[in-house]
């Protein structure tokens, strides 16, 4: 979404405190895509974060639930720490005051952006 004030404007957005939710860790060496297994489980919510780490990459991937091969990913209970302003990308930690859209796509802003945006901060 760009910066553009008025594209923020025509959504409709609620208060929220977005707790911290789970997460599948898993490595992911240099040189190396994603496979089918890991493409179809990054895209049950389309939210995973990459880490650069000796030889690779370690993977977080927002998870809400569904089959996983345990030898090749760990579950971390709260693992999904923070979220990001779709604007500004200000990190807000977990039960932070925030806003989120009430349908459709889903944006995220921190309380200074929504009061920048409709004048309430």
């Amino acid at each position: 979404m760009s910066d553009d004030v008025t594209d923020y404007r025509h959504l409709d957005f609620m208060q929220s405190r977005i707790p911290a939710l789970d997460a599948l860790e898993t490595f992911l060496p240099h040189g190396q895509d994603p496979d089918a297994d890991m493409r179809e489980i990054m895209a049950r919510t389309g939210s995973n974060r990459w880490f650069p780490v000796d030889g690779g990459h370690r993977i977080l991937i927002l998870y809400e639930g569904g089959s996983f091969d345990p030898a090749r990913y760990t579950l971390i209970t709260g693992g999904w720490d923070h979220e990001h302003c779709s604007r500004c990308t200000a990190t807000i930690q977990p039960m932070t005051l925030c806003w989120v859209t009430r349908a459709g796509e889903f944006v995220l802003l921190c309380t200074a952006c929504h009061g920048e945006i409709f004048g309430t901060g």
